[in-house]
């Protein structure tokens, strides 16, 4: 039997052979629909790899914040007893509960307040002073973030050591809102992190909690995550807990999001071509089997069955497309290299030096799982295209088919 099909193999070879004009025009048109196809993947892959890896850069990807869960409009505090077992989650290092705030100054500067144990926040965040210390648990101390301390210290006159008033606003039992002063010491200011936690003043938990009576959860918690691999399994792990989770990975999330429908809308379009080339190919079988009625007739008067006849033809579908796959990924890479040596110094040219960082060294990304992608559907759409031609050619009465 593997003697049978390696000479059906061959034969289907030669008689590709004596047809080269027609089968160079049908390797061609598969080509060409391949290396579209990739052609658009890989720049979707490339815009995508590229804007990915900015975020990286520019973003703590294994920090993540959990809030508590809403139900019917009500909102459930997160309990000590959901931040002990969100500590045993085995790919989270470091976790910190807060307490979120606002306070004003007497200018009425917005000021964000995260609440937290120093010891806990600090390294979680990876805090660093520029100036100052880090404030004590049990006190009203306060360390700044780099902005709302350069802010405070240049146009409220904050000194770093000396009291400074902030207002809480209340609301009374009508409603009515009114402002009550207390009094903070900062005692550091942290260096910038360009995030917004470069916007908030930090004060320790109890301190915060005071000023808000009757509360007993957590208004959030942050997880140091030990690899961003797995900031998304701990992501769904806390979302089965109830709570929502956020954090610079729902960037990613969404460009991938976004990105696969770019890709897909490229694909299809230039999956048009690729249909050209599966038309191309059964319209070469089917004029193929025409001119060749007469030799499949005497095959057939000599004892070659259907199945052998069926199996011809799409052997030479086979070489076929194996020949446009392999043309087609040729053509791929050749297209991506030009789009990587000319496109990005294009783009740049008429999009400004600035979104230099944006596109790094590659717009273009070819991987060898696309390149094996790009060779199985040639392969497939050859077999599809020629399933007709040999089902006709199968059907030929021999007798019929050797007076031709």
């Amino acid at each position: 039997m593997t003697n049978r099909i390696l000479d059906e193999l061959l034969l289907a070879f030669r008689r590709l052979k004596t047809r080269k004009l027609r089968v160079l025009l049908t390797v061609l048109g598969i080509a060409i629909g391949i290396a579209a196809v990739l052609g658009t993947v890989s720049l979707g892959e490339g815009i995508r790899t590229q804007a990915v890896e900015t975020i990286r850069a520019s973003s703590d990807l294994t920090l993540l914040e959990v809030t508590p869960r809403e139900v019917n409009g009500t909102v459930y505090l997160i309990t000590p007893s959901s931040v002990e077992y969100l500590q045993t989650l085995p790919q989270v290092s470091t976790v910190s509960p807060v307490l979120h705030d606002s306070y004003a100054s007497r200018s009425q500067t917005y000021l964000p307040i995260i609440g937290a144990e120093p010891d806990q926040i600090s390294p979680l965040l990876d805090l660093r002073l520029e100036t100052g210390r880090i404030f004590y648990s049990g006190t009203q101390e306060a360390v700044l973030g780099a902005d709302i301390g350069e802010y405070l210290r240049r146009y409220e006159g904050m000194q770093i050591g000396s009291p400074f008033t902030v207002m809480v606003r209340e609301y009374d039992e009508q409603g009515r809102p009114r402002d009550r002063e207390i009094t903070i010491t900062p005692v550091g200011i942290f260096s910038p992190r360009d995030d917004r936690f470069d916007a908030v003043i930090f004060l320790d938990t109890e301190m915060v909690r005071s000023q808000k009576p009757g509360q007993e959860g957590y208004d959030a918690v942050y997880l140091r995550v030990d690899d961003h691999l797995s900031v998304a399994d701990v992501a769904d792990e806390v979302r089965q807990l109830g709570f929502s989770v956020g954090g610079a990975f729902e960037q990613i999330e969404s460009v991938n999001r976004f990105m696969d429908v770019v890709i897909l809308v490229f694909a299809l379009f230039a999956g048009v071509s690729l249909l050209v080339g599966g038309l191309m190919i059964a319209n070469t079988m089917m004029i193929s089997v025409y001119e060749q009625t007469r030799e499949i007739g005497i095959s057939m008067a000599l004892g070659a069955a259907e199945g052998d006849v069926m199996r011809l033809v799409l052997f030479e579908c086979l070489f076929l497309g194996i020949l446009g796959g392999c043309a087609g990924i040729i053509g791929s890479l050749v297209f991506s290299t030009a789009l990587n040596a000319v496109g990005r110094s294009l783009l740049l040219s008429r999009m400004g030096g600035e979104f230099s960082g944006l596109f790094g060294d590659s717009i273009s990304i070819i991987t060898p799982v696309m390149l094996i992608a790009g060779l199985v559907i040639a392969v497939v759409l050859s077999l599809v295209s020629g399933i007709y031609p040999a089902y006709r050619a199968a059907r030929l009465d021999p007798v019929e088919a050797m007076k031709r």
